[in-house]
């Protein structure tokens, strides 16, 4: 075997040391050269890849991090709207109940978005997390849309409703057409005038001072506005729907016939006209030409139906 001889010196030294290598190591390292480099290369390749690596990882734990922190806020917005929406249904219960409607149906509220769904989306969305929670995220939203826009026709329908009656009550007597002490009531009586027992007493009496203001109870139309033997100045409405008010022993009148009038407009002032014993007002109801208790149609406090 052949061996070369490889001399060694060392820096700032005069000592040398001689080794002597076989010349077949000398031929091979050109080889071993080459398998270093590309071995250093390779051991870069793995560390850049592992720090990008990471690096991409860590960036995508963040990104998953913050879009399930918004997810989670969206989730909340849709909560909340979903149990305002279901408030809004339980409102809606109650304006039935109160004004007498047949109640909504609850199981309408409970829409579904449903549809065929395809095999490759249902596939995406068992394997992809976030995937599957934004679709049931837009299935709730969109089944809250249908909510919303079942509870805003039926709120229009209500307000249609409630206009519609609140044009018809506007025309139901609801208070007292003046103030002052009730001294007669609805029924037979003996007359004061008169002296004649079991007189029927078609309305009622409401004492107080002269020209005290005596009001219209409801929306209506002046019929009579004239002077009688027995009522004196005499007043009646016609409300409609087969209802009529009169006024007797007014000291004067404030309305003409034709004139329409409002509640709470001045029809005249307390008198002691026509046949009376003081100043005071007749008040009658009639209800499809039958003269009624007034009473029943005289909210409390003040209060009135509108």
């Amino acid at each position: 075997m052949n061996f070369v001889k490889a001399s060694i010196r060392f820096q700032k030294s005069s000592r040398a040391l001689t080794v002597k290598v076989p010349s077949f190591v000398l031929r091979g390292s050109l080889f071993v050269r080459i398998v270093v480099v590309v071995g250093f290369i390779l051991f870069l390749v793995q560390v850049l890849s592992t720090s990008v690596y990471d690096g991409v990882l860590n960036h995508a734990f963040s990104s998953r991090q913050k879009l399930n922190k918004e997810l989670s806020q969206i989730q909340n917005t849709v909560d909340y709207i979903s149990s305002t929406s279901m408030d809004f249904f339980k409102a809606e219960k109650m304006l039935h109940a109160k004004l007498g409607l047949p109640l909504p149906d609850e199981a309408s509220r409970k829409l579904s978005t449903g549809g065929h769904i395809e095999p490759n989306v249902q596939l995406l969305r068992k394997s992809s997390p976030v995937f599957e929670r934004t679709a049931k995220m837009h299935e709730d939203v969109w089944r809250i849309f249908g909510q919303i826009q079942n509870n805003e026709e039926s709120f229009n329908s209500l307000t249609k409703y409630i206009d519609q009656s609140r044009s018809v009550l506007r025309y139901i007597p609801s208070i007292s057409p003046t103030n002052g002490r009730y001294a007669s009531a609805f029924g037979p009586r003996i007359h004061p005038v008169t002296g004649e027992i079991g007189k029927m007493h078609q309305g009622i009496d409401i004492s107080n001072d002269r020209w005290t203001p005596i009001y219209a109870p409801a929306d209506g139309v002046v019929e009579i506005s004239q002077l009688s033997s027995s009522f004196g100045n005499f007043v009646v409405l016609n409300h409609g729907n087969g209802l009529k008010t009169r006024y007797g022993h007014m000291q004067m009148s404030a309305v003409t016939p034709g004139e329409f009038v409002h509640r709470y407009q001045i029809l005249g002032y307390m008198g002691n006209t026509g046949r009376s014993v003081g100043p005071h007002l007749h008040y009658e109801v009639w209800k499809n030409g039958v003269p009624v208790n007034p009473l029943p149609y005289i909210l409390p406090n003040d209060y009135e139906v509108d």
